[in-house]
């Protein structure tokens, strides 16, 4: 026997769930499924279960208001195939106990698929009865139950060892501090600047509360200093910091530092203590940097880059955003310091300063930068000549980004502007968390990674408007810390970069000033974010 598939479909044609137990393509079986009810009423005889239909068999049975399908080749064994037919539908009630209905069966999926596999593997029908499979699937062991007993009783005996010595260390402190000749004479050293418990030096009146050198109280229990330590914190915090807590932190840090950097990622150096308000607000910003893209190096190198600015609101409606400009000139052949860049027609959007030392008639008038008074560009050493920003606030944002924030789960949706914007590669956003731990994070598109508990960094390596258009992620944080409200969540910082000048700047040729010859140069146009936040 074949079995190609197993599906339970509507009478109407509608296939509620489906399985596929050997390759055959989505749009094949869908084909077959939903001509399975077209084929039953056209059927001579409705006594049969199956149906022949040219190279593949149906064999069905009705579990309640639906059909349970399976199809299996014409060359299949019929009788093993009912009996396969008989058990199947046996097991999916065992796993949908509310009923069989449509809404029941997507709601446990799942479990069925997974009891299905049981059945048939790779085509294949399995010897296993419905006792087996309700096992196999429970998972239950014998060895991992021994294993979990012995486990908690190890764990059980070392509480108990704990608790006893804590008893005694209790006893031999409360009683250290009684008279030296009673029957606790207290333990003494031999070390004149170590006092004692119980020496003879402590205090008559007191000596049952403290002990000579310190006055350190005896009265000592883990609960009571841990409620002691955490009252007194505020005054602890101008004492000098003790080298044996920092160890740990210290190494918690570089771990933290280690995964940012493989990230892409800056965060801030930690300041004082951490758990306050205006700490958890530090904690929640991060530095997302974006890969630097390496051009090969010619006589003249001209890098043009533009930084974009904004304030976004999480409804996802437009807003203006701020754009600054420079052109960097690298000149790399000492024997072609003498060029002049021509440049291509700029945008009127944008307010253009060149250089102080730059021939700024030759650049009004012609578009054209140069040194003023034919001096040469410095070699080996990058010079900004050119800059500007935008003046029309009309000019929004390329990615607009919805939030949908809750208690303890955000949704956030991005779509392009217009479609027909440049290629944004890549675009990144950092959600704070703020040290709520994330319990679960989907997205649509792109990866996503959390760092610790205090950002998710989610990034589109590409995003234009024939690849990732749109998206969206979801996360949810458990809900002690989720408590804090809807503003858990915000701000998010996001990050972007294309090889565009919104300005149009660009340089057409260079050319020598001394013998009018075209200079070999590259270019490099770059727009980044500088400072974008969705609040």
């Amino acid at each position: 026997m074949t079995v190609i598939s197993a599906g339970v479909v509507s009478k109407q044609g509608r296939i509620v769930l489906a399985r596929q137990f050997t390759d055959i393509s989505r749009v094949r079986i869908e084909g077959l499924l939903s001509a399975f009810p077209r084929l039953l009423e056209s059927s001579i005889s409705k006594q049969v279960t199956y149906i022949d239909a040219g190279t593949v068999r149906y064999v069905y049975q009705p579990i309640e208001e639906l059909f349970l399908v399976l199809v299996t080749t014409t060359k299949s064994n019929i009788v093993e195939d009912l009996a396969t037919l008989h058990l199947m539908g046996r097991l999916i009630p065992e796993y949908v106990p509310e009923g069989i209905t449509e809404a029941a069966l997507e709601a446990h999926s799942f479990e069925v698929f997974f009891a299905l596999d049981e059945v048939v593997v790779c085509g294949k029908r399995e010897n296993s009865t419905v006792e087996q499979i309700r096992v196999y699937l429970e998972m239950d062991s014998y060895e991992e139950r021994v294993a979990l007993e012995e486990k908690q009783r190890q764990m059980a005996e070392a509480k108990k060892i704990t608790a006893e010595h804590a008893r005694k260390m209790r006893e031999r402190r409360m009683g250290g501090g009684g008279a030296s000749g009673g029957v606790y004479g207290g333990i003494s050293s031999d070390d004149p600047n170590y006092g004692g418990f119980g020496s003879s030096s402590a205090s008559g009146g007191n000596m049952s509360m403290y002990v000579s050198g310190g006055g350190v109280e005896t009265t000592y229990s883990p609960a009571s200093a841990a409620i002691s330590s955490h009252a007194s914190a505020p005054l602890k915090m101008s004492a000098a910091p003790r080298s044996g807590m920092n160890l740990g932190k210290a190494r918690k840090t570089d771990i933290s530092h280690k995964i940012q950097k493989e990230m892409g990622i800056t965060a801030p150096p930690a300041s004082g203590a951490l758990g306050g308000v205006g700490d958890q607000m530090a904690m929640g910003h991060i530095t997302l940097e974006l890969p630097e893209p390496t051009l090969p190096q010619e006589a003249v190198n001209i890098t043009i880059e533009e930084k974009m600015s904004a304030t976004l609101q999480r409804e996802g409606e437009p807003m203006p955003v701020d754009i600054k400009g420079e052109l960097t000139v690298l000149v790399a052949d000492p024997q072609q310091d003498h060029v002049k860049l021509m440049l291509a027609p700029v945008s009127d959007a944008f307010t253009f300063r060149a250089h102080a030392k730059v021939n700024k008639t030759l650049f009004v008038s012609d578009q054209v930068l140069t040194m003023a008074d034919n001096k040469p560009f410095p070699v080996q050493q990058p010079v900004t000549i050119l800059r500007w920003r935008l003046s029309n606030s009309t000019v929004t944002a390329p990615i607009n980004f919805t939030c949908w924030p809750e208690a303890s789960s955000i949704t956030i949706e991005y779509e392009l502007a217009d479609l027909n914007t440049p290629p944004l590669q890549p675009v990144r956003l950092a959600i704070p968390l703020y040290g709520a731990s994330p319990q679960d994070v989907q997205s649509s598109t792109g990866t996503h990674q959390s760092v610790g508990t205090q950002h998710v960094i989610w990034t589109i390596e590409v995003v234009d408007g024939h690849h990732n258009a749109s998206g969206n992620i979801e996360i949810t944080v458990d809900s002690d810390r989720g408590a804090n409200g809807e503003e858990l969540f915000f701000p998010i910082q996001v990050a972007l970069s294309s090889q565009v000048s919104i300005a149009h700047v660009g340089v057409t040729e260079v050319i020598s000033t001394q013998n009018g010859q075209a200079v070999h140069f590259s270019q490099q146009q770059r727009l980044v974010s500088d400072n974008i936040v969705v609040q």
